[in-house]
């Protein structure tokens, strides 16, 4: 009987001891698995190449060459026309170096009317009209070409009044009209021109 106890109460040691020297099952451990590593693609779009700006090819219109014209013979002020007069040149009432700066005209033929006048005194205008042009009625006309086109202009005081008509040549430079040569109407341009000597005498273009 004293054996028998003992032995009952030493089973709960013995199992525990069984346990203990056993021990639990180790988890198992995931190794750490490495991730290929890929290399990020280089994108290499191509420049697109700008496009060209294309240039003014546009034949001008009736319209527009007209109020090329109508720019140089332009309507007066106060300060410029004296009467019944309504026009005059876009150079009236300015002196100096810009005396043409409102006027649409190419550089070439601003620099060759400055020289015409130039220590002239009382000089006439060299867009017409004398001294001091000044007109009551304005017409004109235009042909338009590739380049730019001719503008007819008729000005003076009504029907029976000695009439001032002017040619004007006008091209397409830098995108803009301007007028780039001038004759007297029926004349050959060749050769009685703005740039043919001797111009300021025959700028007043009367018929």
């Amino acid at each position: 009987m004293i054996w028998r106890t003992r032995f009952v109460a030493g089973a709960p040691l013995a199992v525990l001891a069984l346990l203990v020297s056993c021990g639990s099952p180790p988890s198992p451990t995931s190794s750490p698995t490495s991730a290929p590593t890929v290399a990020p693609a280089t994108s290499q779009a191509a420049t697109p190449t700008p496009t060209p700006t294309p240039a003014t090819t546009a034949a001008a219109t009736v319209n527009e060459l007209t109020a090329i014209a109508f720019k140089v013979y332009t309507a007066c002020t106060p300060a410029t026309c004296a009467g019944n007069a309504m026009f005059t040149t876009c150079a009236a009432g300015a002196s100096g170096s810009d005396v043409f700066a409102s006027c649409p005209l190419t550089s070439r033929l601003v620099a060759h009317m400055q020289q015409d006048v130039a220590g002239v005194p009382s000089a006439p205008d060299p867009l017409g009209g004398g001294q001091d042009p000044a007109w009551a009625t304005r017409m004109a006309t235009a042909t338009p070409s590739a380049t730019g086109g001719i503008v007819h202009v008729t000005l003076g005081f009504g029907p029976g009044s000695i009439m001032d008509k002017f040619d004007l040549v006008v091209v397409i430079q830098g995108g803009q009209l301007l007028v780039d040569d001038l004759y007297c109407t029926g004349t050959d341009p060749n050769g009685s021109d703005v740039f043919a000597s001797g111009w300021l005498s025959r700028s007043v273009c009367t018929s």
